[in-house]
């Protein structure tokens, strides 16, 4: 009779609890569904988290790299104008900052050595004329018995040692920089001997000056810089973390705070083999097109390097969070029941994450907007 009694008010207890939707219902309203995993929220939960969701797809999709980078003039389209024997400059064509075109005079000089060689190859060119007329008349006269075969060969050896002055006197003025076309010029009556010119070698911009009128210039010695700035370089130093993702050829974008409404493409050019120690990253080389000519070598550009396309399955980089080291996506089963789905999740692609593990297939909608407000009530309903 008092074990009745005993047992009469626990009974009544446990029904009390049961009619109360169990001992996983929390005061929030929402519940954990123990056997299954799986969170249970009300219809007006539901509306007031105002949720979204997107499906696990194969997709194709890569990372943007932003790098801060320097534009440098392209070492290929970049010519030293210099003399090649000492001279004085007489006249100075062009000055810093001007356009040039192929073959376009910058300067002239006058060089006593230039004109020396000049002298040189005239006097050598009328010895090879009189050389060749005595052949040609000796020969003549070998025919007939007049000349000897000694005096022949006098006159033959003679004939050849002109033509091989006259050769060599036609190597310094090559040497000097006269083309076959200048050279065979010297003999006309307006022949201004020992002038030089120095020439523009491309169409380009004159990057520096550093001669006057007057100045003694030696060989070698830079006169001008001559850049085609029609295609540039931008140097940007690729962390080490994120150098898997970034390929000689990929594209890129440029831009500069001088012009933030335009933007220029590119392509990686080349990747260096050597890791800087200090910052762990490395250099790569982006060839930019400079469309509109706005771009100057020495600016700061912020490039945008489209990084290795990643064929995964996918969600939208918001879809999934993370609780201690374990990733998770809400799978939505119906409109109200959701489960936490735990994943391996990759480093986002622009904007999407590649997921896998054992619960991720192609087709399962997954909850994107509202994702806090669903963890909220996962966690406190004893989640994880």
């Amino acid at each position: 009779m008092r074990l009745a009694h005993l047992v009469t008010p626990f009974l009544l207890l446990a029904l009390s609890t049961l009619a109360c939707g169990g001992g996983n219902k929390k005061a929030t309203g929402a519940a954990v569904d123990a056997e299954a995993g799986v969170l249970v929220l009300t219809a007006e939960q539901v509306r007031n988290a105002a949720l979204s969701t997107a499906v696990i797809g194969a997709r194709k999709a890569s990372e943007n790299l932003r790098l801060p980078g320097t534009l440098a003039a392209d070492p290929q389209r970049l010519w030293r104008v210099s003399p090649v024997v000492d001279g004085v400059v007489e006249e100075v064509s062009t000055m810093a900052h001007e356009s040039v075109r192929k073959g376009q005079v910058l300067a002239r000089l006058r060089s006593a050595a230039l004109g020396e060689a000049q002298v040189a190859w005239l006097e050598a060119r009328s010895r090879v004329r009189l050389a060749t007329a005595d052949r040609e008349r000796s020969s003549t006269l070998r025919k007939d018995g007049v000349v000897s075969e000694s005096q022949w060969l006098r006159v033959d050896a003679e004939y050849q040692r002109a033509g091989g002055v006259l050769e060599q006197a036609e190597r310094r003025l090559a040497l000097a920089g006269m083309t076959p076309q200048q050279i065979e010029a010297l003999e006309s009556t307006d022949r201004n001997l020992g002038e030089m010119a120095l020439s523009s070698p491309a169409n380009g911009v004159v990057l520096a000056s550093t001669v006057s009128r007057g100045q003694a210039v030696g060989a070698g010695q830079d006169a001008f810089e001559v850049a085609d700035l029609s295609v540039l370089w931008v140097t940007v130093h690729v962390p080490v973390a994120s150098l898997n993702q970034v390929t000689r050829g990929a594209k890129a974008t440029l831009r500069v705070s001088g012009n933030p409404q335009s933007s220029w493409d590119g392509t990686v050019g080349s990747l260096g083999g050597k890791v800087a120690a200090a910052d762990q990253t490395v250099e790569a080389r982006v060839v930019v097109a400079n469309k509109g000519g706005f771009l100057r070598p020495g600016m700061y550009a912020e490039v945008e390097v489209v990084g290795v396309p990643v064929q995964s399955l996918m969600v939208p980089a918001n879809a999934h969070f993370t609780v201690g080291n374990q990733s998770y996506v809400f799978q939505k089963l119906t409109d109200t029941r959701f489960r936490a789905v735990p994943v391996a999740a990759s480093a986002p692609r622009g904007e999407w994450t590649p997921v896998s593990g054992p619960g991720v297939q192609a087709g399962i909608e997954v909850v994107v907007g509202g994702l806090a407000e669903l963890k909220s009530h996962w966690l406190y309903n004893g989640g994880e």
